[in-house]
């Protein structure tokens, strides 16, 4: 008996080990199969009691549909150390409450979803219907107004922005069910046809300030161009800036409108990487299926409906059926809200604390086992797009905007710190002396439009004296080990390289002064032919550089404009300039020859301001560019530092 206890005794000790070891690294296998349900779960059950929505009615799910694992592998374009997603998600695990906030363009707003139960009309939700929606969901904040307004605000915008079917309300749904809390909040802050140059200034007039979590879609709303790099880090660094340093997901969609499959995205992802933000796209995900098969796929995974024409440009036909072919299906909502799901359920199970046996076994694993992760939490002291100085750190950048768009409420002359105490407002305020400009709205989207020549809008403005270091807290930004970050930060040395900004009425600056005083209120555009092309790749270094001449202090504010451009809508163009320096203003021209595109744009029309008090100007010119004659200009917002 000895002999033999003697000769199985080394098998069970090895048994025994074998299972420890498996238990120990279970978080660390592949998740196999788990992903190919996970779609049809988000699909029917994101929510106690929600109505099965309008993907059933685009046919059933086969096994086709399902993801597989190497797909979810193709999706995951960036993973990152997930430090941020897993500081969030400790604190939706400890039960404290959170906010999920979105960023987005038209996909995000739900374009052709199924809007919520009792909201089928389109445009903003009227109070009573508002507070309908907010007393069905109470997650779902719809005043999101600053503590210093009075009155209580309706949320503008499409009704399908809090859709059961847009990818964000699943994702809060699923987030929402996982960490259950009555005070967790979801604010959906997307705006059609504009991009990272409007909310990298506007951002706080959509979304809560104290968000945990921001999604951000804007990978089809960005032009092809250079500049969007710097556009977009303006953008992630003002989020992650964000007193509660949000955690951010950049998901992806994608369109087969334009010349090629190549989009802004593929400028967001060196961006994305250096600021270690996860970024998720379903384009190689979907696009097998798509060329496999266009006719039955297309209509599948892009918007189809009675309101989708092929007088459309965004339409083509596939399989007999007009195809919108820039927003995707409720069913390419359910797939982008899938794939994140899948990378917020990893990123759970690798910050789980360990159970008491792990812990145990733990003593006899590698030492990498036993630390506990390196969370790097601090946003970079330098920006990608700026110039390499590791003894001077970027200023943080606090950006102002007013936003016919906003539901806030603002005091009269727009500023940082807002004083209502000579009045408030909703959207842009024109100052006295203004004529010939009114509001108007095209469905949920609103403007400040005129189109007789000659009428002057005015705003005034206060530009903000240049802001202070960012504070180093006496504990590190680390949740872990770190090097302490250099407290004392060295000035730039004057003459260093200026940041030349490119204008488009750079070469009718001369001719201007030349024409004398009485000939100021007549301007020619530049001739369309000596434009630069829109589209055009500049390689330049000074692209890259545009918005971060703010990285030299004393450089001084700036102005800018959102306004609407259209080959098709009749735009016309506006003169403006700040204080009385008519003569150094800037031409905005709302036409332009992208027929495919009606988009919101942002434009500078003064920098190196002095910090108080500013007027801006913007004139409506005889002169335009349109074919057509049009001189409509419509403008939607002010942003300035």
């Amino acid at each position: 008996m000895m002999t033999i206890h003697r000769i199985n005794r080394p098998w069970i000790l090895f048994t025994l080990l074998f299972v420890s070891l498996l238990i120990l690294f279970a978080p660390f296998t592949s998740h196999g199969e788990r992903l190919k349900g996970v779609i049809q779960s988000v699909k029917l059950s994101t929510g106690k009691g929600r109505e099965k929505v309008a993907l059933e009615d685009e046919g059933h799910w086969d096994e086709a549909d399902k993801m597989r694992e190497w797909e979810f592998n193709r999706a995951l374009q960036y993973e990152g150390t997930g430090s941020r997603i897993q500081a969030f998600i400790d604190k939706a695990r400890s039960g404290q409450p959170f906010t999920v906030s979105v960023i987005g363009g038209s996909v995000s707003k739900g374009r052709g979803l199924t809007p919520p139960p009792d909201h089928s009309h389109h445009g903003p939700a009227p109070p009573r219907q508002a507070d309908e929606l907010s007393t069905n969901n109470p997650n779902i904040d719809l005043t999101e107004v600053p503590s210093s307004a009075p009155p209580k605000q309706t949320q503008m915008g499409a009704t399908t922005l809090y859709s059961k079917e847009n990818l964000h309300v699943m994702i809060f749904d699923w987030l929402n069910a996982t960490f259950p809390n009555p005070e967790n909040r979801f604010v959906n802050g997307a705006q059609g046809g504009v991009g990272a140059g409007y909310f990298g200034w506007c951002f706080k007039e959509h979304i809560s300030e104290d968000s945990d979590l921001i999604l951000v879609e804007q990978g089809i709303n960005d032009l092809l161009d250079m500049e969007v790099i710097s556009l977009y880090e303006h953008l992630l660094r003002g989020l992650l800036e964000l007193p509660n340093k949000p955690a951010v997901i950049n998901v992806e969609t994608f369109t087969t409108l334009f010349p090629s499959l190549l989009s802004s995205s593929a400028f967001h992802q060196g961006v994305l990487n250096f600021y270690d933000v996860p970024s998720i796209a379903i384009r190689d995900v979907i696009l097998p299926r798509l060329l496999a098969d266009p006719d039955k796929q297309m209509p599948r995974w892009f918007r189809t409906g009675e309101d989708v024409t092929l007088k459309d440009p965004k339409a083509k036909e596939y399989g007999g059926v007009a195809v919108d072919v820039m927003h995707i299906s409720a069913r390419g909502h359910a797939l982008a809200a899938g794939l994140v799901i899948r990378y917020l359920q990893d990123q759970i199970e690798r910050s789980a604390p360990p159970s008491y046996f792990r812990k145990a076994l733990s003593r006899f694993a590698s030492s990498y086992i036993k630390k506990p992760p390196l969370r790097i939490l601090d946003v970079p002291s330098t920006s990608l797009t700026g110039q390499f100085n590791p003894s001077q750190r970027d200023p943080m950048h606090v950006p102002v905007c007013r936003s016919e768009n906003s539901p806030r409420l603002h005091g009269k002359i727009s500023s940082a710190e807002d004083d209502i105490s000579e009045g408030y407002g909703q959207g842009l305020q024109l100052a006295e002396g203004s004529h010939g400009w009114t509001q108007w709205s095209w469905a949920e989207k609103r403007y400040l439009i005129s189109r007789e020549p000659g009428s002057i809008a005015i705003f005034d403005f206060i530009i903000s004296p240049p802001s202070k270091e960012i504070e180093e807290s006496k504990e590190s930004l680390l949740l872990a080990e770190s090097d302490p970050i250099e407290e004392s930060l060295l000035e730039i040395e004057e003459g260093e390289l200026e940041v030349e900004l490119e204008e488009d009425t750079e070469n009718n600056h001369d001719a201007i002064a030349e024409e004398g005083a009485e000939s100021k209120g007549r301007f020619k555009p530049i001739p369309l032919s000596s434009r630069p092309d829109i589209l055009h790749t500049d390689i330049d270094a000074r692209r890259f550089i545009s918005f971060d001449k703010r990285q030299k202090r004393g450089s001084g504010g700036s102005v800018l404009i959102g306004y609407q451009r259209s080959a098709k809508l009749g735009l016309g163009s506006v003169w403006c300039w700040v204080d009385d320096d008519r003569i150094q203003g800037t031409q905005v021209d709302g036409w332009w020859k992208l027929d495919k595109r009606n988009m919101g744009m942002v434009k500078e029309i003064a920098s190196g301001l002095q910090p108080g008090k500013h007027t801006l100007h913007c004139e409506l010119l005889k002169e335009t560019l349109d074919p057509s004659g049009g001189t409509e200009f419509r403008l939607f917002a002010v942003m300035h530092d």
